[in-house]
């Protein structure tokens, strides 16, 4: 009888069910030609061979299994039966990440409290506080309230109810008299145009108007935290110009804002805010405290980290939505008023400081803030970054490190977010 060869390929699998069935016919064959001893024999054989049979392909099936998850480069479970299956982490590896920064800015930086917060234009969120701390909690966002009034002033221009070259004595005449106190003279001639920019002379002070914040308290311990806006201009001593046209960052600036609003709308500034912006956005995680009202057109909101980007989203021009594209283009990259400083290219707008990019649809916009206000609370320093396009973040912590720090804490949240991104 001619036998044929055939040889089996390097790595080729045995086919076992196969295997063990060409097995079986010739021991069968075999038992039907021999004794009862020889049978015997020839079963132990067969029953030896079947298991190391299927012990190779048991092997060999874990192997290949092992060998694609190594290939994937991916933490799998080997079920009993079915596909190999990821494991989902409970906690996102991303968030997880952000978590552990958070716990480094709070040791570098000596801090009690942190809360951040960030948003990826692909609509991927991460957020995390310091233990103890709840990120929806509201927190005072000082300056950052600029830009809320600042929204509020771009929808008056927007409806058709406010000029930017409008003139303070023109919008705020009645609205004096009805105070009691006719508007200081130097003030009557400042636009809206240069009030949004810091480009109206007025001065810095020590009453009621420091560069970031209110550390003396001098003004709001003559009139009450819940006195109005005109009471509180007149208790600073700061409702004055010089008539200088240069960028000098002035709260006084946006608490004449905040009057304009109530004046032109007819509403308090706070009700005019609640119904003509946070409502239409779904914020609803902001306040304003009683006791801060007078500071509430520059400094006096309260909110979350995720209610503070929802309101700066309205600052992106390729997704309008409270302004229109061609308002944002009016005035949030209005760079009529120039740049803040000679040497750079940032200008201050509408509420923010503005960074141009290289088109026009490009550019970075952020501003921070200090809430220092009353001595017998906390303090807090917050900062927002919004780039365009790219993500956006919020950051709130407390106390208020050295201002030294400030620059060292906004690189250090950016390496955070670019690692907590990188992760998937």
């Amino acid at each position: 009888m001619n036998v044929e060869r055939h040889s089996r390929p390097a790595g080729a699998r045995l086919n076992t069910p196969l295997a063990l069935r060409c097995s079986a016919h010739a021991v069968v064959c075999a038992m039907d030609r021999c004794g009862a001893s020889v049978r015997r024999a020839a079963l132990g054989v067969l029953l030896g061979a079947a298991t190391l049979t299927m012990a190779s392909h048991a092997l060999a099936q874990s192997a290949s299994q092992a060998s694609a998850a190594s290939a994937g480069n991916a933490v799998v479970a080997l079920p009993s039966s079915g596909m190999a299956a990821p494991i989902k982490p409970v906690v996102p590896i991303g968030q997880s990440t952000l978590a552990q920064g958070i716990a480094q800015l709070k040791e570098r930086y000596n801090l009690s409290h942190v809360w951040l917060r960030t948003e990826s234009d692909a609509g991927g969120v991460l957020e995390a506080a310091a233990s103890g701390d709840e990120v929806q909690q509201l927190l005072p966002v000082a300056s950052l309230s600029k830009s809320v009034t600042a929204i509020g002033i771009a929808l008056l221009v927007q409806q058709g109810k406010l000029s930017l070259d409008a003139k303070l004595g023109d919008l705020l005449d009645a609205y004096s008299k009805q105070h009691g106190k006719p508007l200081d003279p130097s003030l009557r001639e400042l636009t809206v145009r240069r009030l949004l920019a810091h480009r109206a002379g007025l001065a810095t002070n020590g009453f009621n108007d420091p560069v970031n914040g209110l550390f003396s308290g001098l003004a709001i311990r003559r009139v009450g935290g819940s006195a109005d806006f005109f009471n509180y201009l007149d208790a600073g001593e700061a409702g004055h110009s010089s008539g200088k046209s240069d960028f000098v960052y002035s709260n006084v600036s946006y608490l004449l804002l905040g009057m304009v609003i109530e004046a032109v709308s007819g509403e308090q500034y706070k009700d005019f805010c609640e119904k003509n912006i946070f409502a239409p956005l779904g914020v609803t995680e902001a306040t304003l405290p009683d006791s801060w009202r007078l500071l509430a057109p520059f400094a006096g909101w309260q909110m979350s980290t995720g209610a503070l980007l929802k309101v700066w989203r309205v600052f992106d021009i390729r997704h309008p939505s409270l302004l229109t594209e061609k308002t944002l283009r009016a005035l949030l990259l209005d760079k009529q008023s120039g740049p803040v400083n000679a040497d750079r290219d940032v200008y201050y707008t509408l509420g923010v400081f503005m960074l141009t990019g290289a088109g026009e649809r490009s550019y970075r916009i952020s501003h921070d803030g200090i809430a220092d206000f009353f001595r017998t609370q906390s303090t807090y320093y917050t900062v927002v970054e919004k780039t365009v396009p790219g993500d956006s973040w919020a950051l709130v912590v407390s106390p208020i490190p050295s201002r030294g720090q400030f620059g060292a804490l906004q690189r250090d949240v950016r390496r955070i977010i670019r690692q907590a991104r990188r992760v998937p």
